[in-house]
């Protein structure tokens, strides 16, 4: 617990300010990973235990993911007390961020025990809406955002005539709530629509497939 308690102990607001400042007037971009940092301080693992989503990730890849229960089982109160306050410390700092007009790109790690290819991108929206972004820039962050940082907003990024037609569509509006951008009726990729119907086998094979490895 060096790392959390060391942060804690010698963070500086003031300097922190004008890091961000200076991240904003360089145009300097930040890729919070929230949810990868969520797995670390987060000493509750029995979302983590019961996640449905495990179902379509390989036996052996789950398996170099144990090592991941053990160490948050086995904090002492002091420890899960630190990392509770360096989690909402991060949180901050994205808040921070945000005030100094630092600009985000959405990223979840994966590769890392319990992070979900696809799915943790939800999870990665929502935790910077809870970190003080509004649904539109957290949308923003996994959309346009990415465009402008590869200099291609003129091909994608947003939706407008002329533009790759790369799309989700949803049945319910994630500007009232991010949490909605599960709820996915049809996803539009490279001219071809898949419906939900075909959504759900492609999960299906997945799930198939994680049970042959």
């Amino acid at each position: 617990m060096r790392i959390p308690k060391e942060m804690l102990d010698t963070f500086d607001g003031q300097k922190c300010r004008r890091l961000f400042t200076k991240l904003a007037a360089n145009h300097t971009w930040q890729v919070p990973t929230l949810v990868e940092n969520r797995r670390y301080f987060d000493a509750d693992v029995g979302h983590v235990i019961g996640d449905p989503r495990l179902r379509y990730i390989p036996a052996k890849e789950q398996g170099t993911w144990k090592p991941y229960l053990v160490r948050q089982t086995n904090l002492t109160n002091r420890e899960k007390y630190l990392r509770e306050r360096a989690w909402e410390a991060r949180l901050n700092l994205v808040a921070e961020m945000r005030k100094a007009g630092v600009q985000f790109l959405a990223g979840t790690d994966v590769g890392n025990s319990y992070i979900f290819p696809g799915f943790s991108l939800h999870d990665e929206l929502t935790l910077l809406v809870t970190a003080g972004l509004t649904p539109m820039e957290a949308l923003q962050s996994a959309t346009r955002n990415p465009a402008i940082f590869l200099g291609k907003l003129k091909e994608f990024g947003t939706i407008q005539n002329g533009k790759l037609a790369d799309l989700v569509l949803l049945d319910a509006n994630p500007l009232e709530d991010i949490r909605n951008t599960q709820k996915i009726r049809a996803v539009i990729l490279n001219g071809r629509l898949l419906d939900r119907g075909e959504l759900d086998k492609l999960l299906t094979q997945a799930e198939a497939d994680a049970k042959k490895n």
